[in-house]
């Protein structure tokens, strides 16, 4: 059995039409490389900007908690690590690192929160609640504010906690103090010229050029009451995007790093829309 196939003549639009397409395609092919090479330069400007402007730390110790390493027991564990933000100018209550040194002149890095910035008037002392708390002196408008503070681990830990190396007051003109405080800022004859008494409450005022820091978990940290201020020279960064787990044995820090920055970038969106 033979079979023939008919050969159909193309219309003068079909002929029309599979030209039309051909000398589309050069342009189909150029708009794809078009995206592909916008897609590209925006992820290599990415790359470049946050290597340049973002490095990778990580956390040791409890003091931090419940912001960082939630989970440790000991000391010395390291759980979380973090990206700094080398570039960024630290605000108050910010998270930052600070090269610090040991009595023995060893290098230390500490990651604490600012309190107090330059020109800043703080105390510590027992509120009304029982506990202590950071208080802020506004001179200019006359006024003391009580911080209630959320990412503190616990108030009750802090003031009357077994563990706690700050349970110790002190009582003067009426006012109960956190001990180290008031030794290390109040009471110290070398800071006496930055010390204000208003309505009876003592305040230091926080040196130009220095911070006043102290960790979330406030009965189990090294900040300002054993160590002093902390220059702004001495700012390693400000801690920007938190890697729950990542310095956990076995943890997946790819897609840590990925979640976490999927987070932060998407939160920064958020703010930008919510203005």
């Amino acid at each position: 059995m033979n079979f023939k196939f008919r050969q159909t003549k193309k219309t003068a639009k079909q002929e029309e039409y599979i030209d039309r397409q051909v000398k589309k395609f050069p342009k189909i092919v150029f708009y794809i490389f078009l995206v592909y090479f916008v897609l590209f330069a925006v992820y290599i400007s990415w790359y470049i900007y946050f290597r340049n402007t973002y490095e990778l730390s990580e956390v040791d110790g409890t003091s931090m908690q419940n912001t960082l390493n939630p989970d440790i027991l000991h000391e010395n564990e390291g759980d979380d690590l973090v990206y700094i933000n080398i570039k960024a100018q630290p605000n108050r209550y910010d998270i930052v690192v600070i090269n610090d040194h040991n009595a023995d002149g060893s290098e230390i890095k500490l990651i604490k929160r600012v309190i107090g910035m330059p020109g800043d008037y703080v105390t510590i002392k027992k509120a009304d609640d029982g506990y202590f708390h950071v208080f802020t002196l506004n001179r200019q408008e006359g006024k003391i504010d009580c911080l209630y503070e959320s990412y503190v681990k616990s108030y009750e830990d802090w003031t009357y906690g077994p563990d706690s190396v700050y349970d110790s007051s002190v009582q003067v003109l009426g006012e109960e103090y956190e001990s180290k405080f008031y030794e290390e800022f109040i009471a110290n004859p070398q800071l006496k010229e930055y010390v204000v008494k208003f309505e009876g409450v003592y305040f230091f005022e926080v040196p130009d050029n220095q911070i006043f820091y102290l960790g979330d978990n406030r009965g189990k940290s090294s900040d300002s009451r054993v160590r002093g201020t902390a220059s702004l020279d001495s700012l390693e960064g400000v801690a920007e995007i938190i890697l729950p787990g990542g310095a956990e044995e076995d943890a997946n820090l790819l897609a840590i790093k990925i979640n976490a920055l999927f987070s932060f970038y998407w939160n920064k969106l958020e703010d930008a829309f919510a203005r």
